[in-house]
């Protein structure tokens, strides 16, 4: 069974609009959404566990640029 998160993005400055035309492309992101409010960017995710998404979250999502800071959410029920 696939794990399901949302990754909630702070982004730093302007780099809103060029976080996310990078996020989409990423494999395992099924949404990317420009919210107001504390966070810049929600990305919805689905990967196969937990280490996947820690490869995911760490060494994809954070490496892009103007990233500052995340906050992920697990879905418990389906």
């Amino acid at each position: 069974m696939a794990l399901s998160a949302f990754i909630l993005i702070e982004v730093a400055g302007d780099h809103t609009k060029s976080a996310y035309k990078t996020i989409q492309r990423i494999s395992g992101v099924k949404a990317v959404y420009t919210v107001s409010g504390n966070y810049d960017l929600i990305v919805q995710i689905e990967t196969e566990n937990l280490q996947t998404l820690s490869d995911l979250l760490v060494s994809k999502i954070r490496a892009v640029d103007g990233v500052t800071k995340t906050n992920t959410c697990l879905v418990l029920n389906v």
